[in-house]
Parts: C-alpha cells; structure tokens; sequence
C-alpha cells in the first residue's frame, strides 16, 4: 500500500515542498526514533511511505521536526488501511454501538484489548496463565530423589514452560513439616523454585503445593 500525505499547502491550495522536513508516522505512545519515516516528492509536495506489512497498518500519529530535531507530535493523525486498537480512543463505544447492547469475544477484534484497558480487579483468574507443583515434581536435597524424602532438606523444581519475570509464587504445606519458598530464580526463561523443609515429629511423608501465577 502506498500512502501520500499532502503536509503543507501555499497560496491557493497549491501544494508546496518543505526542502529538509522530516515526517513520520509514529504510533500512540511511541517515540521519533521508532516511527515509519515519510519520503517528500519534492516536485509534488507529497510525502509517501510504502506500507507492506498488514501489522503496519491502522492509526498514526504524524510527527515532524519543524520544531524539534528529535520530532513531536504535529496535531495531525492518519489512519492507514484498517483501524486498529490504537485508533479506539477513551469512551469511544457505547452499548448502543452494539447488539443487544452485551459486549462478548465474538464482537471484540483480536488484540483490542489487554490489561491496560482494565479496571483494576477486573481480570478473571481463568485469564491469569498459572502452573501447579507438588511434590511429585520436586528433585529432593540431597537424597536426589522425586518425590523428596521427609529426611531431606530442600526440594528443586522445575518449571514448564517459559518466562519472561519471576511470577507470584505461592506455597501450600499439606503436611507436619515445616515447608518454606527458599528460593525463586529465572535463569533465561528457565524458572526454577527450590523449597525448604524444616523438622516435624514424628516425621510424615512430605506433602506441599505450589501455584505459579503470570
């Protein structure tokens, strides 16, 4: 798709080039640095830009350095192809806009709406990626065994999967003994929780949950 953008007119509507003027279109909340520059057509006064990528296109804000050689904002904004989440401002869409006036999945685009969009509070725990462990997954310390002896003084587990920050973690003790999170470590995207045992008497068999939200 190829966009041209008439950013200056002269006398008469007659369209006039801005030798040295650079233009970009940078997204809502991004920066100068990461927007789409703009190519002028000096014998026009159009500035273009070529966009290929679907995930390119939707709403603009259009950026120049007239002001400012690190750019700002000019008070424009573009929207390019299809309109995007970007574009869907604060109160945008009432429940007149929609069917029946009830908003479901079915009638929110893919994407549209992450957490920020939120109230607080307001996420499900059946949205929240989560993982269980017991001790039927722990690597016992140092009898080596899975699952831990009661004899054992701590237990490694390691968690499926992949992560980008250390979770919440939280610990359950299904048992006498006295169980603790020790350690949580993120190596990569490798995370691993090691769990303490303290003494119980008598000595039981060692029984302990862990919850991994994300």
């Amino acid at each position: 798709m190829q966009y041209g953008l008439s950013y200056y007119t002269g006398e008469g509507g007659v369209r006039t080039p801005q030798s040295g003027l650079q233009v970009r279109l940078v997204r809502p909340g991004g920066e100068w640095a990461t927007g789409i520059a703009l190519i002028e057509k000096e014998q026009t006064g159009y500035y273009e830009v070529d966009i290929e990528d679907e995930a390119d296109q939707g709403y603009y804000e259009i950026w120049d350095n007239r002001t400012s050689p690190a750019g700002s904002f000019s008070g424009r904004t573009v929207t390019i192809g299809q309109l995007d989440a970007r574009g869907l401002q604060d109160r945008c869409i009432y429940t007149n806009h929609i069917d029946n006036s009830v908003i479901t999945g079915q009638k929110i685009a893919a994407g549209a709406i992450d957490s920020s969009h939120l109230q607080n509070g307001s996420i499900s725990i059946l949205n929240l990626k989560y993982h269980i462990s017991n001790q039927h997954q722990g690597v016992g310390n140092p009898s080596g065994k899975t699952p831990p002896e009661a004899t054992d003084n701590s237990a490694t587990h390691a968690i499926p999967g992949t992560y980008s920050s250390i979770p919440i973690v939280l610990l359950t003790p299904r048992c006498n003994k006295m169980i603790w999170i020790e350690e949580v470590a993120l190596s990569g995207s490798q995370l691993t929780i090691k769990v303490g045992f303290g003494k119980s008497e008598p000595a039981t068999d060692l029984r302990y949950e862990i919850v991994i939200l994300s």
